[in-house]
């Protein structure tokens, strides 16, 4: 179940986020009907209660109206005389009377009080008119009280007629009526309900009375009540009384705070799903951790090279592996919570500058440094620092891996000893092949001295000047510290010096023009190029300015990628490609030759003067490299 859980932890928490929410709505909207029915009950009760009220309003008016009647049966119509003061006092103590008459048994009107606001009822004959008529003769047929619907009075306002009828020695006599409103007593009753809208309608259906504003209805549909006000003892069944709440009653009774419920009921449940996810995300994480701690740990232990933890007074904190157990002979019993035991007190001050440069640079890597073992004897290591990430102790630790070198040490001191032999006895032989050359050159001058055929001589000097090109490359490779090649340009310069000397005369004037790019260049291809250039500047001085007392040479060398590039001219009189591809002479062939073994490409152009140029690549290793 657990890894259920973790494989699929974002599904499982947002199914718990759905769950959860979905209980908090089931609730919420349990809840909102409870609240929603208690305010119906409230609204209901309510009406009940004003209904009520207004019922005993009605019949309190009625029975007052049939109070006086009875008076008027029992004394036989001599009450009579007492009738204006008991209907002016019925009129100014209820204001729902608005006045009480008396009509006789020929239907018109005798009396009423107060007369003066309604004089023109006296003398009214209600046999005429028909909306009254009807009910009145009913009401005198049973004997019952006639209430009229809400009408238009002769004398002006709306009002309802209540008509009681009289009998008394067996006769009918008339009936005593009332005009009545009952919006005054309705008003008192439903003072401090102004969160309700009431109407109030008559047996025909007409609104006779209303209370309370009626904004805000259409928000609360299914709230309205309706109830009835029974008139017994009348002709009439009843009158229907309609009770809403409005505006006022939704802001009493405000549902915001239930729909903010909701959303903090959907918010929680969100976070509880989040809180659930990371949880499960931290749980998932921590667990990994302490696997790749007990990975780490397992290949800290394996490891072939010594594996420690210090902090930076050099005390091992942690680990202290095997390796380091067999490479330096402390166990870790005994090196654990201890300075370290191979850095001798006259290596503390070497440790501790160490550990200034982990600091400033954040790291140590491959710095080779001698330790001692347990045993007393030396041990070469390649040693690694760097602070654990992480750490947040007091004392930052760092992590160290050494390796032993002390065998690859012993090697390499070898191996120096060897190259050192090495380099002397191949400067020596540089030394000594350079010596000879000068013996052969110096021999060839003897031999010089002895002849008196000047053109014989000469073909000797140039013989000397092909080995001094030779040696110079020797000299130069003996007073450098490279044993394989020369800087090119710094020998050339030399060579150029050497052969104007030789050529040098008063009545001559011959401008040498140089431009050497400074590469190196091994010594198989410096040697053949020396060559090249000594015969190219011979040939110049020896066939090109004949019969004139000036002249120009120019040599470039540059460097083209892996390529390079030589250009040579004089401003002579040329030498033609045809007799340079046909001629056989000695200085010819060793252009040829040199121009072979350099593997160049070249041109020849002699149309103002004679200009030879070639290109060769640079040789590495290999065949035709210097090894």
């Amino acid at each position: 179940m657990k890894q259920l859980f973790e494989k699929y932890r974002f599904i499982s928490s947002a199914l718990i986020g759905v769950v959860l929410s979905i209980i908090v709505i089931l609730l919420w909207f349990g809840n909102k009907s409870n609240i929603e029915q208690s305010q119906k009950n409230k609204v209901r009760e309510t009406a009940q209660l004003v209904t009520l009220q207004f019922k005993t309003a009605v019949h309190d008016n009625i029975n007052t109206l049939l109070n006086l009647k009875s008076r008027l049966e029992i004394t036989g119509g001599s009450y009579f005389d007492f009738w204006e003061y008991d209907a002016g006092r019925m009129v100014n103590q209820d204001s729902s009377f608005l006045f009480v008459e008396w009509i006789d048994s020929s239907m018109v009107i005798r009396k009423v009080e107060p007369l003066e606001p309604n004089k023109n009822a006296i003398g009214l004959d209600i046999s005429k008119l028909d909306y009254r008529s009807i009910d009145w003769l009913q009401a005198k047929e049973d004997s019952v009280v006639n209430v009229t619907h809400w009408l238009k009075l002769v004398q002006g306002p709306d009002a309802f007629l209540v008509d009681a009828p009289v009998y008394y020695n067996g006769v009918f006599q008339g009936t005593i009526t009332a005009g009545m409103d009952f919006n005054p007593r309705f008003d008192l009753i439903m003072q401090g309900l102004d969160q309700y809208r009431v109407k109030i309608y008559d047996s025909k259906g007409t609104v006779f009375y209303q209370h309370g504003d009626s904004s805000g209805i259409s928000g609360l549909d299914g709230f309205s009540v309706e109830e009835k006000i029974n008139l017994e003892g009348t002709n009439k069944d009843y009158w229907q009384v309609s009770v809403s709440p409005n505006a006022i009653f939704e802001a009493e009774n405000n549902s915001n705070g239930l729909y903010l419920n909701l959303a903090l009921g959907i918010v929680l449940s969100i976070l509880f799903s989040v809180i659930f996810y990371f949880m499960q995300t931290a749980f998932a994480a921590q667990k990994s951790s302490l696997r790749a701690n007990e990975k780490t740990r397992a290949l800290i232990e394996s490891s072939p090279m010594a594996i420690y933890t210090i902090d930076t007074d050099g005390i091992v904190r942690d680990f202290w592996n095997k390796a380091a157990e067999d490479m330096l002979g402390w166990s870790q019993k005994e090196a654990m919570g201890k300075f370290l035991p191979h850095v001798g007190e006259e290596l503390k001050e070497d440790f501790h500058r160490l550990m200034s440069i982990n600091f400033e640079k954040g790291e140590i890597k491959n710095k080779e440094i001698v330790r001692y073992r347990k045993d007393g004897s030396p041990i070469h290591m390649r040693v690694s620092a760097s602070h654990i990430v992480g750490n947040s102790s007091e004392s930052k630790q760092m992590l160290i891996i050494a390796e032993d070198i002390t065998t690859e040490a012993e090697y390499k001191e070898q191996l120096e000893n060897s190259v050192h032999e090495k380099e002397v006895l191949l400067s020596e032989v540089h030394h000594r092949v350079k010596n000879n050359l000068a013996i052969i050159a110096g021999l060839i001058e003897l031999q010089k001295e002895g002849l008196s055929d000047e053109k014989l001589k000469l073909i000797l000097k140039e013989t000397q000047n092909r080995i001094y090109s030779i040696s110079g490359v020797h000299e130069l490779l003996y007073n450098t510290d490279s044993f394989t090649d020369i800087t090119f340009g710094e020998y050339a310069v030399k060579l150029i010096d050497r052969i104007r000397d030789m050529f040098d005369s008063a009545d001559k004037s011959i401008v040498i023009e140089h431009q050497f790019d400074s590469r190196r260049l091994n010594i198989n291809q410096a040697i053949p190029l020396g060559l090249l250039m000594n015969e190219l500047i011979t040939n110049s001085f020896k066939h090109a300015f004949n019969g004139r007392n000036n002249g120009r040479i120019f040599i470039s060398l540059k460097e083209n990628g892996d390529l390079i590039e030589v250009v040579y001219e004089d401003d002579g009189k040329g030498f033609d490609k045809d007799i340079f591809d046909e001629s056989n002479t000695l200085g010819v062939t060793l252009i040829k030759t040199l121009i072979d073994q350099l593997t160049a490409n070249y041109e020849i152009e002699s149309d103002n003067g004679f200009r030879f140029s070639f290109s060769f690549e640079v040789k590495g290793k290999g065949a035709h490299s210097n090894l």
